[in-house]
Protein backbone atom coordinates (compact mmCIF):
# COMPACT_ATOMS: atom_id res chain seq x y z
CA UNK A 1 0.00 0.00 0.00
CA UNK A 2 1.51 3.47 -1.04
CA UNK A 3 1.44 6.40 2.07
CA UNK A 4 -0.38 9.23 0.93
CA UNK A 5 -0.08 13.11 2.57
CA UNK A 6 -2.57 15.34 2.78
CA UNK A 7 -3.27 18.41 1.01
CA UNK A 8 -4.95 20.70 3.35
CA UNK A 9 -6.25 23.99 2.61
CA UNK A 10 -6.22 26.29 5.90
CA UNK A 11 -8.79 29.00 6.22
CA UNK A 12 -8.56 30.92 9.45
CA UNK A 13 -11.79 32.51 9.33
CA UNK A 14 -13.62 29.45 9.16
CA UNK A 15 -12.95 27.23 12.74
CA UNK A 16 -14.63 24.24 11.00
CA UNK A 17 -13.24 23.71 7.54
CA UNK A 18 -12.85 20.17 6.67
CA UNK A 19 -15.77 19.29 9.17
CA UNK A 20 -19.42 18.47 8.47
CA UNK A 21 -22.15 17.12 11.21
CA UNK A 22 -23.95 14.23 10.17
CA UNK A 23 -27.17 13.42 12.15
CA UNK A 24 -25.01 14.61 15.35
CA UNK A 25 -21.81 13.13 15.09
CA UNK A 26 -19.06 14.88 13.71
CA UNK A 27 -16.90 14.23 10.51
CA UNK A 28 -13.81 15.04 8.89
CA UNK A 29 -13.29 15.47 5.40
CA UNK A 30 -9.27 15.96 3.51
CA UNK A 31 -7.64 14.79 0.21
CA UNK A 32 -4.67 12.22 0.35
CA UNK A 33 -2.16 12.59 -2.79
CA UNK A 34 -0.31 9.77 -3.39
CA UNK A 35 2.15 7.88 -6.23
CA UNK A 36 0.43 11.05 -8.96
CA UNK A 37 -2.83 10.52 -7.97
CA UNK A 38 -5.12 11.57 -5.00
CA UNK A 39 -8.14 10.13 -2.85
CA UNK A 40 -11.00 11.80 -0.91
CA UNK A 41 -10.95 10.75 2.90
CA UNK A 42 -14.19 10.85 5.19
CA UNK A 43 -14.19 9.79 8.50
CA UNK A 44 -16.07 9.82 11.74
CA UNK A 45 -14.60 11.97 14.65
CA UNK A 46 -16.84 9.90 16.75
CA UNK A 47 -17.89 12.93 19.14
CA UNK A 48 -21.09 14.92 19.03
CA UNK A 49 -19.36 17.99 20.85
CA UNK A 50 -18.07 20.40 18.22
CA UNK A 51 -14.86 21.30 20.45
CA UNK A 52 -13.68 17.69 20.59
CA UNK A 53 -13.92 17.34 17.09
CA UNK A 54 -12.24 20.37 16.66
CA UNK A 55 -9.54 19.13 18.26
CA UNK A 56 -9.59 15.50 16.86
CA UNK A 57 -9.68 16.57 13.34
CA UNK A 58 -6.42 18.76 14.25
CA UNK A 59 -4.55 16.19 15.97
CA UNK A 60 -6.07 13.67 12.85
CA UNK A 61 -4.40 15.92 10.38
CA UNK A 62 -1.04 16.69 12.13
CA UNK A 63 -0.77 13.11 12.45
CA UNK A 64 -0.98 12.60 9.23
CA UNK A 65 0.92 15.22 7.42
CA UNK A 66 4.26 14.12 9.72
CA UNK A 67 3.46 10.58 9.03
CA UNK A 68 1.28 10.00 5.73
CA UNK A 69 -1.29 7.49 5.58
CA UNK A 70 -1.40 4.28 4.33
CA UNK A 71 -3.60 4.31 1.08
CA UNK A 72 -5.58 0.67 0.21
CA UNK A 73 -5.70 -0.52 -3.02
CA UNK A 74 -9.47 -0.03 -3.80
CA UNK A 75 -11.12 -2.70 -4.85
CA UNK A 76 -11.78 -3.34 -8.77
CA UNK A 77 -14.04 -5.95 -11.05
CA UNK A 78 -14.45 -6.60 -14.75
CA UNK A 79 -18.28 -5.51 -15.09
CA UNK A 80 -18.15 -8.08 -18.04
CA UNK A 81 -18.16 -10.44 -15.45
CA UNK A 82 -21.60 -9.97 -13.78
CA UNK A 83 -24.54 -11.38 -15.89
Amino acid sequence: MPVGYPSIRVLNHNPTHHLWNNNGTWWVHFTVHFDQRKRRVRRSLKTRSLTEAVERRDALLLRISQEGELVPERFSYDRRAIV
